[in-house]
């Protein structure tokens, strides 16, 4: 088969304007011209297009499904000429980004997702999720060209970290469990029932006050911890929106704080290589990760502003 791209769009524009005539001034071409494409392709595929017997030519079934095959690769086609212009204007082929798993459903991150989809639509993005320690240890092999994570020490100095924000904790328990009834529990009262705890975070973040209660699980997924909570298992602390997300919202109760009096907030931070490249991709997504949580709480603070 020796069709062109050329024929291919001759037989979509006739395909569209209803007529030789009317394809060929939509082509600047002659009306022979678009008549000689549309037979020469019709003698490459082996099959008949249009039925030229009424007044303006009609797709015959062949035709109809060669349309459709046509259509097919000039889309691809055109995503190949704009994948060109962006590798030629330096924009990186493709960007992978690690989360921390319990980050994945936060407003702020999906948000810049999908402005990346409209700014970047050539792009390909690769998503890890995991742990924060995998986070961490795909970004320092060059799995992954940033990472959004928790607050951890990093001890290899190819890494560095750019605060994006902190995210609120709440104690929640299960609506059937004994603490549910206690709208504002003290620290001994929580004392009394196991506690689910992010093990990792406790070994390595700085001034963490450890478990509260002496029978305590570790876990190493946010996730976990509120399913296990759902389950009438223990008491635990997460993020508001994993307290939120639709499987546990309706299992779950948040109790009051204020009888613990200030409760740690968590660190939310960019990771990256010192040494990783920064393409226009890459830049745009630190940019706007950093406005997205800076607008987020402000929105939260100016809620929490006392009334004039």
């Amino acid at each position: 088969m020796n069709w062109t791209l050329e024929q291919l769009q001759t037989l979509r524009c006739v395909a569209e304007a209803g007529s030789f005539s009317a394809a060929a001034r939509r082509l600047g071409r002659a009306q022979s011209a678009v008549s000689t494409a549309i037979a020469n392709l019709e003698l490459d595929l082996g099959c008949e297009l249009f039925d030229r017997g009424p007044r303006t030519p009609v797709l015959t079934p062949a035709g109809e499904a060669m349309l459709h095959e046509a259509n097919s690769v000039l889309v691809q086609c055109q995503r190949l000429e704009a994948r060109a212009r962006t590798l030629s204007q330096g924009l990186e082929a493709s960007l992978t980004l690690a989360i921390d798993e319990a980050l994945v459903e936060m407003p702020p991150v999906m948000a810049v997702l999908e402005k990346m989809a409209v700014q970047y639509p050539t792009l390909m993005l690769n998503l890890l999720n995991g742990a924060q320690d995998e986070v961490a240890r795909w970004v320092e092999q060059h799995q992954a060209n940033l990472g959004i994570l928790f607050y951890q020490p990093l001890g290899v100095m190819a890494l560095e970290r750019e605060a994006l924000g902190r995210l609120e904790q709440v104690l929640i328990v299960a609506r059937d469990h004994p603490l549910a009834q206690l709208e504002s529990p003290t620290h001994s009262d929580l004392a009394d029932h196991r506690q689910l705890m992010i093990g990792q975070r406790q070994q390595l973040e700085p001034g963490h006050e450890g478990p509260r209660s002496q029978r305590f699980w570790q876990l190493n997924s946010f996730y976990a911890m509120a399913e296990l909570t759902t389950r009438g298992l223990g008491w635990a602390q997460v993020p508001r929106h994993i307290a939120h997300y639709p499987p546990f919202q309706q299992r779950l109760k948040i109790l009051d704080l204020s009888a613990l009096g200030a409760t740690a907030d968590i660190d939310i931070e960019l990771i990256s290589r010192r040494d990783s490249p920064r393409g226009p991709a890459a830049s745009w997504l630190r940019q706007s990760l950093r406005d997205t949580f800076h607008n987020s709480h402000a929105a939260i603070a100016n809620q929490n502003l006392p009334p004039a």
